[in-house]
């Protein structure tokens, strides 16, 4: 996925770029960039991103292929994050599934700032910084009418969502997913970034920079655009009714 991504950049500029590996530039990026003379670092992947977020504060960086927006004071900084804004679910929810009017927002404390939204459904939202946590914060909810767990791999082992999964299922509380495979497990449904929109989001900022702009003028995007997955299955089995245009929308029903 991260070659398709380069070379969809490089297709949408109309201007010369050249590609290292993290592990080329580690240590010693800003050097690469005085001797290219770089006008803009593009940062792909939580690595790259650490590495060039180091880099002169003159130097544009755009980042790309991480989950939510990296926590930095550095100016000249803007990128594409591939997570969904809580306000994603929400509006999909509102439109298709009003039944589900409570939604139930559970993530680490700098996720939950990144990410949460959507005032348009009554959300409720809980920080959590452990695993245990988050299983204990789950466990105490009954009067919610859906889940949304935002990604963070230090909570979502595969024995948090083991028990996550149970208990959707136990109090017929729909887990909505953020990937494909929490869709085959058992999610209801699940928005995931489309990696050939956010290639052209970011092309588009770079050359925005190119064209005379700053990084710092151009704000941090989720993507423009998200696949569908749901899991019918799950949906009959807690006896919610997926509408026809939801259904017709999915790029896979399991």
């Amino acid at each position: 996925m991260v070659a398709d991504v380069i070379a969809e950049i490089q297709v949408s500029l109309r201007s010369q770029s050249k590609e290292y590996s993290t592990t080329e530039v580690k240590g010693r990026l800003g050097s690469i960039v005085e001797r290219e003379d770089a006008q803009i670092v593009v940062a792909l992947g939580v690595d790259a991103v650490n590495e060039a977020l180091r880099l002169p504060s003159s130097i544009n960086v755009v980042y790309g292929l991480v989950v939510a927006p990296p926590r930095t004071g550095r100016a000249n900084v803007t990128g594409v994050y591939m997570s969904p804004p809580v306000s994603e679910y929400v509006a999909t929810v509102r439109r298709y599934l009003p039944s589900l009017s409570k939604l139930s927002v559970i993530g680490n404390q700098s996720m939950l700032k990144s990410l949460n939204g959507g005032e348009s459904l009554q959300v409720s939202a809980y920080n959590v910084s452990t695993s245990s946590d988050l299983v204990k914060t789950i466990n105490r909810l009954r009067d919610t009418r859906a889940l949304l767990l935002l990604p963070d791999a230090n909570l979502l082992t595969a024995s948090v969502m083991s028990n996550v999964l149970l208990y959707s299922f136990k109090y017929n509380i729909p887990l909505l997913g953020i990937s494909e495979a929490n869709v085959k497990q058992g999610a209801l449904f699940a928005l995931v970034f489309d990696h050939k929109a956010i290639s052209r989001q970011i092309g588009e900022k770079v050359q925005s920079i190119l064209n005379g702009g700053s990084a710092e003028e151009l704000s941090a995007s989720p993507p423009s655009r998200y696949m569908l997955y749901i899991n019918h299955n799950t949906a009959q089995k807690m006896g919610i009714e997926i509408p026809e245009e939801m259904m017709k929308k999915a790029k896979k029903i399991y």
